[in-house]
């Protein structure tokens, strides 16, 4: 029994080790530790042009609350990602913060980006937006983060064009990619 819990270990091991390494999903890291794209949710975007701000939920009565009484616009489905409280197999927490001060909406991975931009920036912590990848082993498709030093505006889009234009039109630097999320 001992040996084939070992076998199954380092069959798993392995498994996980040549999909990280090669980058590519296959069947086998896909039933060990991705979540079911059926339990995906919209991460809904809207924008500000007032305050010069980004708002990401996935939570429609917050969407409609921002653009109702807030002076937001939606701008339609961003990505999809995993909803809950405990996350889901393969995923990781995509923490939502908000600095009131600097009108800025800020989402990432980092545990750590959580903790300082509350200590240094001045960001309350609204809670988890929802679970992302922090690979592409599972399918995902990169979430491109991007800031706006004049606007103190945090932008994230899964488009490369998007992510262009921002960056050579609208005065937005590359912060890089945060997660691995679920297409439109």
């Amino acid at each position: 029994m001992k040996a084939a819990s070992f076998a199954l270990f380092v069959l798993t091991t392995v498994t996980q080790a040549l999909a990280a390494a090669t980058g590519t999903p296959n069947d086998a890291n896909r039933a060990l530790a991705c979540a079911s794209p059926s339990t995906a949710v919209p991460l809904l975007r809207s924008w500000n042009g007032g305050w010069g701000d980004h708002f990401y939920t996935t939570d429609q009565n917050a969407m409609n609350n921002a653009v109702n009484n807030l002076g937001f616009t939606a701008e339609g489905t961003a990505a999809y990602v995993f909803p809950g409280t405990t996350g889901s197999d393969g995923a990781i927490p995509f923490y939502g913060l908000w600095a009131p001060d600097r009108l800025d909406h800020f989402y990432t991975t980092a545990a750590a980006d959580v903790t300082s931009s509350i200590r240094l920036y001045g960001y309350e912590y609204e809670g988890i937006v929802g679970y992302i990848y922090q690979n592409a082993n599972c399918g995902g498709v990169p979430l491109y983060r991007l800031y706006s030093a004049s606007n103190t505006d945090h932008f994230y889009t899964t488009s490369a064009s998007e992510r262009d234009t921002a960056i050579n039109h609208l005065e937005y630097a590359d912060e890089g990619i945060t997660g691995y999320v679920l297409p439109v």
